[in-house]
């Protein structure tokens, strides 16, 4: 088995992430994702409580479909699976309008045309047969498709991240875990691993920008870089060399969303193993790929409607030592990072010391929900990013980030 290490210490954002779920996988850290053991709690026969509303629906060819009865009327409806529920379209008269099924605190609630609605699931079968609908309608507002050349589209199961892309996997690899909206995949027997992330790379000139030689004596890697343009929204890039002296081949195809960000496919090689065919997966599993705005729950909606135009500021002192950090979120989507650190001691055996340092960044803030917990997500302007679990804390007006403590305050940078 491969082993991956720091390649340097000013590796880009590119290979940060790569080289991260790579690691998870490797180690086993990455939990096994078993969501076939329960019941889909999407499916079935779902009643409004207070109003001539039902909804009949199941899952059918990794997509959602079903039927509308309202006032004796039926609508057919399309929808894929996102973090909070399921999102797609009815069609009313030939026009298809947005809806979402979702579920909050252990209600279920219908979302369409700016009203919820609530609803209660009264069988988990729906009252319909597969066969009984027809040409359900396409959902234009759904997906886009990627812009990349003419390939065989994989044809596996359907994957949906919340980062706002989805893909069909590839017949043969095993999904061996999903962290930070991504998925690893490997293939009995082989070392070779697929990984499947999100990135936040707003150009083809940034993508390309971040793919360059590495060298690191240390660690003896040494890879040498090829790329070019793929398709109208794409960059492939395939690495050759050694790393931590282990003959490898990495590659990686990269495309852009018209929603911003975007998703990488990349397989990392043992060289014995390397064939001409992963290229082609990867190609395959590209062209299959489609492009949503990434979705929220109403949670996470919450969350960012609390923090917009406020200032996370986390402090700490103790034994000689002093932490500040601030975190202006503007409503406008972008977001300011401050802070300092001080150490001082005097005497023992050390002697007399103190010690200053100060950081900061910023980029784009957003709220989001990853396996029901709610995230403040950040995306620094080199395109990496930061995750923070998100929770008030038990005095009710402070908020804990990753469990740490942090008021909140009108922010004095945000205009």
């Amino acid at each position: 088995m491969i082993k991956i290490s720091l390649i340097s210490s000013t590796c880009s954002a590119f290979w940060s992430t790569f080289k991260r779920l790579l690691l998870l996988c490797i180690f086993g850290i990455i939990p096994f994702c078993t969501f076939s053991q329960t019941p889909d709690p999407y499916v079935g026969t779902f009643k409004a409580e207070q109003a001539d509303i039902v909804l009949n629906i199941t899952q059918r060819n990794n997509r959602y479909e079903g039927i509308f009865t309202a006032e004796g009327k039926q609508y057919n409806c399309i929808a894929t699976r996102v973090v909070a529920g399921v999102s797609g379209t009815y069609t009313d008269n030939g026009q298809a309008i947005e809806f979402s099924l979702g579920k909050l605190l252990g209600e279920y609630f219908i979302t369409t045309q700016g009203v919820n609605i609530s609803m209660k699931r009264t069988s988990i079968t729906p009252s319909f047969s597969n066969s009984a609908i027809t040409n359900p309608p396409t959902n234009s507002t759904q997906s886009a498709q990627t812009t990349v050349p003419s390939a065989s589209k994989s044809s596996g199961k359907m994957y949906i991240s919340a980062s706002g892309f989805s893909f069909n996997g590839s017949t043969g690899w095993n999904l061996q875990g999903q962290q930070n909206d991504g998925f690893v995949f490997m293939r009995t027997a082989q070392q070779t691993i697929l990984s499947v992330t999100p990135h936040a790379y707003s150009s083809i000139e940034a993508i390309s920008n971040d793919l360059f030689d590495q060298n690191d004596a240390a660690s003896n890697t040494h890879l040498k870089v090829r790329k070019e343009r793929y398709g109208s929204n794409g960059v492939l890039a395939v690495f050759e060399g050694t790393m931590q002296g282990t003959p490898v081949v990495i590659t990686t195809l990269s495309l852009l969303s018209p929603y911003g960000g975007g998703v990488s496919f990349s397989t990392i090689t043992p060289r014995t193993e390397y064939s001409n065919e992963f290229l082609q997966i990867l190609k395959s599993m590209a062209a299959s790929a489609l492009f949503n705005k990434p979705q929220s729950s109403p949670a996470a909606e919450q969350w960012r409607n609390r923090l917009n135009g406020k200032q996370l500021l986390y402090l700490y002192t103790g034994s000689g030592y002093s932490e500040k950090k601030t975190f202006d979120l503007c409503s406008n989507g972008t977001f300011i990072s401050g802070g300092d650190t001080s150490a001082s001691s005097s005497g023992g055996f050390g002697g007399d010391f103190s010690a200053v340092t100060q950081g900061g960044g910023s980029g784009t803030w957003r709220t989001g929900s990853e396996g029901g917990q709610v995230v403040l997500i950040f995306t620094f302007r080199n395109g990496s990013t930061s995750r923070f679990s998100l929770a008030t804390a038990p005095n009710g007006t402070s908020v804990l980030l990753n469990g740490k403590k942090y008021f909140v305050q009108a922010s004095p940078s945000c205009r």
